[in-house]
């Protein structure tokens, strides 16, 4: 072997040091790259009661919009997919492909006065019911918020038309329902509600108990005047609704 002595030498063992330190095969530091977080998706379905038309301003006060603003994050995106005077059999053509195409969230439902003038039987609201809700879930992917009916008193547009008191976008029917069988079927198209949400992993908004305890209690009237639309204090009302079962949905898995 040949040693060096010397400055010569030492050079020679410091170029030894540097060669093996730079063929070391340790471990280098990694840098990881967290995935951004999937969007947050809102959409409403629905009929003419998710478009505000009589509230003061519906682009703000439109309960979907009410939630959209109080409830969700910042960086989210909402939808408002909601036709006037839409039937759940309508809403499962209508609104539910454009739905879908959005990959939500969160989805609202709120299908009643439609299904009611239309004359749709609880039997056959039920059944459209499930299948819409089953349709949005997305496989549990998605949480679905459905609102059930007030009752037949307060239910915008039904009151419109018992008092004959047509308005823009509000198709009577020939035959319209009277308090008594109108107050039967909401009754029944809620324990569909509650029937096809268990059934989903839906989770039902009671709109029945929030609309009957404010008029029980005096509250501000939830219709407008025509009684054809939620006024602005009963949008607010609704989105309350939605707003108080979003916040307990947090944690909740696909059945």
């Amino acid at each position: 072997m040949l040693r060096l002595r010397g400055p010569m030498g030492i050079a020679v063992a410091v170029l030894s040091i540097v060669a093996t330190a730079c063929g070391s095969t340790a471990a280098q530091p990694t840098v990881s790259h967290a995935r951004p977080a999937a969007p947050y998706r809102y959409v409403a379905v629905g009929g003419t009661d998710a478009t505000g038309g009589a509230t003061v301003d519906p682009l703000l006060d439109a309960w979907p919009q009410q939630l959209f603003r109080t409830s969700m994050p910042l960086s989210a995106v909402f939808v408002n997919a909601a036709v006037p005077q839409e039937t759940v059999a309508g809403a499962a053509v209508d609104q539910v492909p454009t739905t879908l195409a959005a990959s939500p969230t969160v989805v609202t439902v709120w299908l009643v006065t439609g299904d009611v003038l239309a004359g749709t039987s609880p039997a056959a609201y039920g059944a459209g019911l499930h299948s819409l809700l089953r349709a949005l879930r997305r496989g549990g992917r998605t949480t679905v918020l459905v609102g059930n009916s007030p009752p037949a008193a307060q239910l915008p547009g039904l009151v419109a038309c018992q008092s004959g008191a047509e308005r823009h976008n509000l198709r009577c029917p020939a035959r319209v329902p009277d308090a008594t069988s109108a107050q039967a079927t909401v009754t029944a198209y809620n324990t569909a509600v509650a029937t096809a949400a268990a059934s989903t992993g839906a989770l039902v908004v009671d709109l029945d108990a929030a609309v009957s305890s404010t008029v029980a209690g005096g509250g501000p009237a939830v219709l407008n005047p025509t009684g054809a639309d939620l006024s602005t204090v009963g949008s607010t009302l609704v989105a309350k609704a939605f707003s108080a079962a979003l916040r307990g949905a947090t944690g909740r898995t696909s059945p």
